[in-house]
């Protein structure tokens, strides 16, 4: 019996020790920071890639600029809260509209969802970005 109490235990610490990477949250005091720097981009519409530079906005500390979002070639201004970067409804280049939210899951994987309109026509895309 007290072999089979050691054994519960030593699983239970194992197991409490294995945090998945969503558990891990950014850091509180800047949000922004976990989502800093270049990702390549992996969209499902039309299985392109391309590359995503995101950066702080200068302007306001809750906000990042996403440089090629879309793959449009210009760049959107996302919302930073905890682990989710909203993109609200908003022109990008010449006729691109956008709005949508990315999901932080770990340090190397953000899951954006978002729609697209570009003259007219409107869909609906998931974009994977890693790095």
């Amino acid at each position: 019996m007290p072999r089979l109490i050691i054994i519960a235990l030593l699983m239970a610490l194992f197991f409490s020790s294995c945090a998945l990477d969503e558990e891990n949250i950014p850091d509180e005091t800047d949000p922004a920071s976990a989502f800093i720097g270049s990702w390549s981009v992996s969209d499902n519409s039309l299985k392109l890639n391309y590359t995503v530079t995101i950066s702080r906005n200068p302007l306001n500390s809750t906000e990042v600029i996403l440089d090629n979002f879309a793959g449009s070639n210009d760049a959107a201004t996302g919302l930073v809260t905890g682990k989710t970067i909203t993109v609200l409804n908003q022109q990008i280049g010449s006729g691109w509209y956008v709005g949508g939210s990315g999901t932080y899951k770990n340090e190397s994987r953000l899951e954006f969802t978002y729609d697209l309109e570009i003259a007219g026509n409107e869909e609906k895309r998931l974009a994977i970005f890693t790095r």
